[in-house]
């Protein structure tokens, strides 16, 4: 989105506006090593995202809400634990959610650094989008781009358990597709 995206080798602008996410057509998946032997992996729902699009086709603006309650790592206890009170209180803070601060053209795509609010913590987290594409019959009313980063679960106030039991960095693996939305933008929620 900050520059032409490549569609059947011919450049297509993105538009400018909110382009809204599919959440069935989205994966957020993490990984962390666990008793410094193995990795786990998991899926955490996305609820909803909008990116909002500037008259330059750059990005302005991203918020997204994610299920914390979905949470799935393909073993139920370790899920029911993830939910509980001791990780992510889920039954108190059923969303987790993300708002950029800042986002910034690379040559492969942007780099994308805001705030995760995990329960009642805000912590920094940044996102480097590798890649993003369109669609090879160039209709530019869909775009799926893919997100990678890095985040330390203590910064996001997830204490719970010795770090030779739960690694402390969490792995993050974005696929997003984006539909650009009718009508006008959406405003932007101010902080409450």
């Amino acid at each position: 989105m900050t520059r032409p995206a490549m569609a059947g080798g011919v450049a297509s602008p993105v538009l400018p506006g909110d382009w809204v996410a599919d959440p069935a057509a989205c994966t957020l998946a993490f990984s962390v090593r666990n008793l410094g032997l193995r990795t786990v992996t998991g899926r955490i729902p996305l609820s909803s995202a909008v990116v909002s699009v500037g008259p330059s086709g750059e990005p302005v603006s991203i918020r997204a809400e994610l299920d914390a309650g979905g949470i799935r790592t393909g073993n139920p206890r370790r899920d029911t634990d993830l939910r509980g009170r001791r990780f992510l209180a889920t039954n108190r803070w059923p969303v987790i959610t993300f708002e950029a601060g800042y986002i910034k053209p690379v040559q492969t795509g942007w780099t994308v650094s805001g705030t995760l609010t995990v329960k009642d913590t805000q912590c920094p987290v940044r996102l480097d989008v590798a890649s993003f594409t369109i669609p090879a019959d160039g209709q530019v009313a869909q775009v799926d781009l893919r997100a990678a980063g890095r985040l330390d679960r203590r910064s996001a106030g997830v204490t719970a358990g010795p770090a030779f039991l739960i690694g402390h960095l969490i792995s993050l693996s974005l696929a997003v597709r984006l539909r650009r939305q009718a009508g006008p933008p959406q405003r932007r929620r101010s902080p409450t």
